[in-house]
């Protein structure tokens, strides 16, 4: 996975780190253990490499989480 895609992932699991301290019970919804994939929808290219990803993971037999990422949610901080 390209750099890019490292540093758009990083600022999409820091939205949800934000996001989970303003709604604690996101929390729940996530399993204990699972590989946490999140898909955004306002990056075409990054969501179909995530899910790649994702895929991935499961045919290996992880536990995989989905979690879609609004635009609308997203900062820049």
């Amino acid at each position: 996975m390209s750099s890019t895609f490292v540093d758009r992932n990083i600022r999409l699991g820091f939205q949800l780190a934000r996001d989970i301290v303003d709604d604690p019970s996101l929390l729940d919804e996530i399993p204990d253990g699972a590989t946490v994939v999140l898909i955004p929808d306002d990056d075409a290219e990054l969501a179909a490499a995530n899910l790649r990803q994702g895929i991935a993971a499961f045919r290996a037999g992880a536990n995989v989480y989905l979690r879609h990422m609004r635009a609308t949610t997203a900062r820049e901080d």
